[in-house]
C-alpha cells in the first residue's frame, strides 16, 4: 500500500470518527436548569421556570403522576401547575430530572418555642418561630387571630382563654398556627394542646 493509499484511508477514518462524534453530541439531551419556583397563592398554582443550553422538550411530574409537558422544544419553559399537598416535583427531559421540594416553595413549618400563661392564667402567650415576612394565622375556638413576623424570627400572641383551668374539655382544646411568607405555600400545621401549658 504506497504512500497515498494511506493517506487517503487515514482521512476516512478521521472524517468518519469525527462525524460520529458530530451525531453523538447532537442527540445527547441537554443540561437544564429550574431557574425559578413561585407559588400563587390566590390561583393556588406554582410557576416553574426553566432555562436549557438547548431547545429540548421538558415535563412535570409530581406523585408519580405528569402534571405538565411541553407542547414543543424550547430553551425556556414556563409550568404553572396546581397540585395539593407537599410533595417534591420532578421536572425531566428523559433521561435528566431536577428535583423541586418543597423547601422551596412552602414555607417553613412554625416552631412553638415557649408558651406562658400570666398570674391569673386568663390568657396563652405562645412564643413561635417562623421565617421573616412571614404572616401567622392562630386558630382558636373558632376565632382567628394574626401576626406579622417582618423582620423577626419569632412572634408572641395573647390569646385569651376565660375557663376553668379544671374543665378537662379545655385541656383537650386545639390550637393550630400557621405561616406564610410572599409567593410562597402556606406552612404545615402546627397543632397543640393548649391545656399542657397550663398546671393541672
Amino acid at each position: 500500500m504506497n504512500k497515498l493509499t494511506l493517506g487517503i484511508f487515514a482521512a476516512v477514518i478521521l472524517v468518519g470518527t469525527g462525524a460520529g462524534l458530530t451525531f453523538k453530541a447532537s442527540t445527547a439531551r441537554a443540561p437544564f436548569t429550574v431557574t425559578k419556583v413561585q407559588y400563587n397563592g390566590h390561583t393556588h398554582k406554582l410557576l416553574l421556570k426553566t432555562k436549557s443550553a438547548r431547545a429540548q422538550n421538558l415535563k412535570v411530574t409530581y406523585k408519580g403522576k405528569t402534571i405538565a409537558q411541553s407542547a414543543r422544544a424550547a430553551k425556556h419553559h414556563h409550568f404553572r401547575v396546581k397540585f395539593h399537598g407537599y410533595g417534591t416535583f420532578k421536572v425531566t427531559n428523559g433521561h435528566l430530572t431536577k428535583k423541586v421540594s418543597a423547601k422551596r416553595y412552602a414555607t417553613t413549618k412554625p416552631v412553638l418555642q415557649s408558651a406562658k400563661t400570666p398570674a391569673g392564667q386568663q390568657t396563652w402567650q405562645p412564643t413561635v418561630k417562623v421565617p421573616v415576612h412571614s404572616k401567622v394565622v392562630l386558630k382558636f375556638r373558632g376565632k382567628v387571630y394574626h401576626a406579622d413576623a417582618q423582620a423577626k424570627q419569632q412572634v408572641t400572641l395573647k390569646i385569651p382563654v376565660r375557663t376553668r383551668l379544671s374543665d378537662q374539655a379545655f385541656r383537650q382544646e386545639q390550637v393550630t398556627v400557621t405561616a406564610k411568607q410572599p409567593h410562597k405555600k402556606t406552612s404545615k400545621l402546627l397543632q397543640r394542646k393548649i391545656g399542657l401549658d397550663f398546671p393541672a
